[in-house]
């Protein structure tokens, strides 16, 4: 087998060897699809794997800049903003604030900066939820490199009107990461994620009410 380069366990190097470290764009994509596919042997590769740090932190960032732009999209047309909002009073999560300065940039920057909040508060609540609730074993690092693999079904969002989609396949794909990065059963990856969900929605609330504030 080439140097640097590894292969999971279940995988062979014709399938497509994830490569650790590495940010080539190609090798992204391939990991992406593995996550999306929820390929347990990605998520397990993720977390012991620090140097996967990088591709993680890139998925959130793609994720979140481009469920971004399927935002604004949907919200130029007016059907898709009550589409959308109706989706998000049925949850109660109230309107979604839409800068109306800076245009589509400045939505980007904050999907990104939002998307990158919610994967460091998501990555502290699991870990600390599932280690002293559940008693799994894991750590930070780990939770913020599976669940960084997690968001890859968000790039679906940049589709007007398949946001909620993707964020249904998020959350699917998080509780597989979260069961494997805790490494425990299923009902408890469930358990965590709640709990983790509740606490990234309750500050998700205040940062809405703070940027209807601003904007």
């Amino acid at each position: 087998m080439p140097s640097g380069r590894r292969c999971v366990r279940g995988l062979s190097a014709s399938d497509g060897p994830i490569v650790e470290g590495s940010t080539d764009g190609i090798t992204v994509i391939r990991n992406m699809i593995r996550a999306a596919a929820l390929d347990t042997d990605l998520f397990n590769w993720a977390e012991r794997t620090p140097a996967m740090i990088w591709q993680a932190s890139g998925v959130v960032v793609l994720g979140g800049g481009l469920a971004a732009v399927g935002s604004w999209i949907g919200y130029e047309n007016t059907a898709g903003d009550d589409l959308w909002n109706g989706i998000r009073q049925w949850l109660g999560l109230g309107d979604f604030p839409i800068p109306t300065e800076g245009g589509i940039f400045v939505v980007v920057a904050l999907g990104v900066l939002s998307a990158v909040i919610g994967w460091f508060v998501w990555a502290v609540s699991t870990s600390f939820i599932g280690t002293r609730v559940f008693s799994g074993t894991t750590d930070v690092g780990e939770m913020l490199r599976v669940l960084g693999f997690a968001q890859a079904p968000r790039v679906l969002g940049v589709i007007p009107f398949l946001g909620p989609v993707a964020a249904v396949w998020v959350l699917v794909a998080s509780v597989v990461a979260i069961r494997e990065g805790l490494d425990f059963t299923t009902g408890r990856a469930v358990g965590t994620a709640i709990g983790g969900w509740l606490i990234w929605l309750v500050l998700q609330q205040t940062a809405s009410v703070l940027l209807a504030a601003i904007f």
